[in-house]
């Protein structure tokens, strides 16, 4: 073959490269990395953020690393030291932040069909077997500009707690009782005097008698010492602690399907292993109120069904009336 042959070929062979490399896009991985700039309604050093959220990340990071290296990250900024926790669920939704993790109760204002969740009578993954991620999904993308991935944390109970003595739900008529508006409904159904105050009052507001009593998940008393001034841990638990873990949909839609999908599995898989170790930490802490001096009152069997069940009746009342819509629909998917 003649020398102008074989430059002929060599330039084809250029041509042929260079087009390919303009017809076809550049891989994933040569791409721009995706970073998940997440925060937290509390601090870092909050069980619930340490243990779960933390745990989530920390798990999430390291599937995708193994799966995706480069690609993307979930980077954890921090809690209302970074966004004032007011503030948060806004900046999730304008996208200054693509990832949350908190509570309901704190965008109410904003999402309050989404705070029927309290209300649930199911695990995690059991919600979603029943549809009602879904609704979730579509209530937080319709009002919060976030996708729904699940619930993280789903076996912490709220309880009553007292420093009166009493027997029977109807002793609780007239007792001073610290609300926030996740359980101020159930409260007044059991004719108590509802006290709003903040969670930095609470100490003193006991220890100086201004309210006889509060509600609390039951694991997180102690951080706040509130052991110190309680007397009585009061009937069965009521409500779940339910803590969304939201990402901004402008930014999920950035992320390929499979990605997406890795991200999904690792939320599942944490779901039961938060599970599990809420169980542990529930019987533990029983055990860790007892040595401080705690009593706990039992209600009798049939009085134990009527403060549970008008727990239930009176929230869902309230859920209703305040957010008809698609409460009633979550209503049937989260009641047994």
């Amino acid at each position: 073959m003649s020398k102008r042959g074989i430059t002929y070929i060599l330039m084809a062979v250029a041509v042929s490269m260079a087009m390919s490399v303009s017809l076809f896009p550049v891989s994933r991985a040569a791409a721009e990395k995706i970073t998940l700039k997440a925060i937290s309604a509390w601090p870092k050093n909050e069980p619930a953020v340490a243990d779960d959220y933390l745990g989530f990340v920390a798990h999430a990071n390291k599937v995708l690393k193994q799966k995706f290296p480069g690609q993307i990250e979930i980077k954890y900024l921090g809690g209302p030291e970074v966004i004032p926790t007011k503030d948060q669920a806004e900046a999730l939704r304008a996208g200054t932040v693509d990832m949350y993790f908190g509570t309901d109760a704190y965008y109410a204002g904003i999402a309050p069909s989404a705070n029927a969740s309290k209300l649930t009578q199911f695990t995690s993954w059991e919600e979603r077997e029943r549809g009602a991620n879904k609704i979730f999904d579509e209530i937080h993308r319709k009002k919060l500009n976030a996708t729904y991935l699940g619930r993280l944390g789903s076996e912490i109970m709220f309880q009553l707690y007292l420093n009166k003595k009493v027997a029977t739900p109807e002793d609780l008529k007239g007792l001073r009782i610290r609300v926030s508006p996740m359980y101020i409904d159930f409260m007044n159904a059991l004719s108590a005097a509802p006290v709003e105050t903040t969670p930095g009052d609470v100490y003193q507001a006991l220890e100086r008698g201004v309210v006889d009593g509060y509600a609390w998940p039951l694991v997180t008393i102690r951080p706040w010492g509130w052991q110190e001034v309680t007397k009585y841990v009061v009937g069965p638990t009521f409500y779940k602690v339910c803590h969304p873990l939201l990402v901004n949909v402008d930014k999920w839609n950035q992320i390929p399907p499979d990605i997406q999908k890795a991200l999904m599995d690792v939320e599942m898989e944490e779901e039961h292993i938060i599970a599990d170790r809420d169980m542990v930490k529930n019987k533990k802490e029983k055990e860790l109120l007892t040595k401080a001096g705690l009593q706990f009152i039992e209600f009798s069997p049939g009085d134990s069904k009527k403060y549970y069940d008008l727990a239930y009746s009176s929230g869902w009342e309230g859920q209703i009336k305040r957010a008809p819509e698609y409460s009633e629909q979550l209503r049937k998917l989260l009641t047994k």
